[in-house]
Parts: structure tokens; sequence; C-alpha cells
């Protein structure tokens, strides 16, 4: 990504360059306008063709998938005098989740997370908001998302979602991706736990690989949360007339999610570290328990290597080495002297 930001040096403020994670997605417009009776919806909607209802009575949702169609995204910034700085961040894929005031509208930001259920890799992709009159436009990078649960609130007319403004219609969809948070965080949590009964009974080498993947997951998920409970704050608190005294309650639980999250966050690499602290001790401690039994089996054989080489000299006078049943006193004291030192080890708590 920072090679692509490179492409924009030297050009002016507002200059419309994208920088994509995929160029070559088309972009698709789709348009609901609702309001508590009425509801219309078109997909494939041309950018110069957008139809909006009448602000006072009616919410109009513009869903932009795709950013490669500059001239598609140009045409909605001069239809709605978006700002040439937001078309700028709208393009610009990189930013942390936010919150700016531009003229007449809001311009939010905020990273949608979703988890490939193969793999289990955690993916982020920006989603930016512009918050109108009775408006609502979305951007994303590419079609897809989890933004499904509020079009089928709305298709359906279910809940007060078609009884509220624009506003609400933003909380919304910040509320439905900030609950995708809590399904990738508690599957990351669940996780940790299978880990953590697997490393404090059978730790494994390839456990210590796998503790270091998920704190690296987690430290990606905090960069998207933490600016996101900062955006909720914000955004319960700034002064604009857009957001309703009603809907800040709801963005206020929102903010409380946010915390909860990061909390969960927090703690969840607290886990991980000691987690990694008990591979390392049961390492050790198996490392500690293989030593002891070498110890004492080469304890035991040092007095058993010493009869063993007085008798291997070669003089002409030991008479034992001439007596009938020498071999087997000197094998009967050898296990002897075993059993002993055994006894002796176990009663010393060594065994």
């Amino acid at each position: 990504m920072a090679k692509l930001r490179s492409e924009k040096a030297g050009l002016p403020p507002g200059s419309l360059v994208p920088v994509s994670e995929d160029p070559e997605v088309a972009t698709t417009i789709q348009v609901m306008v609702y309001d508590a009776t009425n509801f219309s919806e078109r997909c494939a909607v041309a950018a110069d063709k957008i139809d909006v209802g009448d602000p006072g009575k009616s919410v109009t949702w513009i869903d932009v998938a795709g950013l490669a169609d500059l001239k598609a995204i140009t045409a909605i910034g001069e239809r709605f005098e978006l700002h040439q700085l937001l078309l700028e961040d709208v393009l610009n894929t990189d930013h942390r989740p936010k919150i700016d005031e531009f003229q007449e509208k809001l311009f939010v930001v905020v990273k949608m997370l979703t988890m490939d259920p193969e793999s289990e890799d955690v993916w982020s992709e920006q989603v930016s908001f512009v918050l109108g009159q009775g408006l609502v436009i979305s951007f994303q990078s590419e079609p897809g998302d989890v933004m499904e649960p509020v079009r089928e609130r709305l298709r359906k007319n279910m809940g007060r979602l078609r009884k509220k403004g624009a506003d609400f219609l933003l909380y919304s969809l910040l509320d439905v991706i900030v609950d995708n948070y809590f399904i990738i965080v508690e599957d990351l949590g669940k996780r940790i736990e299978t880990m953590e009964e697997r490393v404090v009974f059978r730790p494994r080498d390839k456990d210590l690989l796998d503790i270091q993947a998920l704190r690296r997951q987690l430290v990606g998920i905090s960069r998207q949360v933490t600016p996101t409970r900062e955006l909720a704050g914000r955004m319960n608190i700034i002064p604009s007339r857009l957001i309703d005294k009603s809907t800040r309650r709801y963005i206020n639980d929102l903010q409380d999610h946010t915390v909860y999250i990061s909390e969960s966050i927090a703690m969840f690499r607290d886990q991980l570290t000691n987690l990694e602290n008990a591979y390392h001790a049961g390492l050790n401690m198996r490392m500690g328990q293989v030593m002891k039994l070498l110890t004492v089996i080469s304890t035991i054989f040092i007095p058993l290597t010493f009869i063993v080489g007085v008798y291997g000299m070669n003089f002409d006078h030991m008479p034992e080495l001439h007596w009938r049943y020498g071999y087997y006193a000197v094998m009967g004291i050898m296990l002897l002297i075993s059993l002993v030192m055994l006894w002796l080890f176990r009663r010393k708590g060594w065994l």
C-alpha cells in the first residue's frame, strides 16, 4: 500500500488517484429510497442517472462498490457536491477510521473485517460513508460486505429503521460492521482457549508459531477497533444537525460495544503472553525431566563403570578373576548397587 501511496507524491491536494487493492473491480451502484410506507430499490444504476427522494420526507442510500471507475466517482461527487479532499480519502483505502465535517455533510471512514472460514485469516476493507440531509452514500473497494442484514430490514420494513432518518441508517450500518467484530473476536477467543488446553497438557513445537500468528491477528484487529472507538465517541458529541439527539443514544451504545471489544482484545493479548510463558515453562520442564532422567542413569552407571574398569585391568595376580563364581558375584553386586541407588533416589523424591 505504501508503494501505491507513493504514486500520489507531488500531485496537488485532492487529486483523484485510486489507491485500492484491486483496481480491476468494476464499479456498481445500488440505490435505495424509502420512508415509513414506501420503498424502492435499483441496482446497476449509472452514476449520472441516480434518482433521490425528497430529503425532507424520505431517505436515500447510495451504495457504491468498486472504486476503479474514476468517472463514476467524480460524477457522484459533482452531483452531491462532495469536497475534492473527501473523494480523495474515499479512493485512498488505507485510512484509519475517522469522522470529518465537510460543508453540510459528515464523512465517516471505518474498517470492515471479515474472516476466511478455511484459513482463519482476517481481512480488512475500508468502507467510507457520507451523511447528508436525507442521504447516505457508502463507498467500498469490492462488492460483498456484512451490511446485507440492514438491506433486508429495509426491504421487509423490520424494526424502526424505515421510520428513522439518514443518521439512523448510518448508525445501523456502523452497528452491523461492529457486530461483525464481535464474531471475529469471539472466534479468536475460542481458538485461544483451545490452544491453552493443548499447551498446558500436551505442548507441540507448532504451538509457538500459532501463538505468534494469533498475536499478529489481534494486533491487526486492535489497529482497526481502537480508532473506531474514538470515531464513535467523537460522533456522539460532534455538533452537527445531521445527527438527531435520539440517534446519539444509539451511537453511545455503539461506543460501548467498541470499548468492550477493545478490552477483550487487550485481555486476549495478555492471555497469549501468559500462554507463551506457559509454553516455554512446559518446554523447560520437559527438558528438566529429560536431564534428570539422564543424570540418574549416569549416576547409576558411574560405580558400575568403576567396577568394570577395575576388573578390566590386565594384572596377573587378581584372585577374583580365577574364582569360579566371580562373574556372578560381580554381576550381583552391580545389580545390588543399582537397586540401592534407585531406592535412595526415590526416597529423596528425585524420581
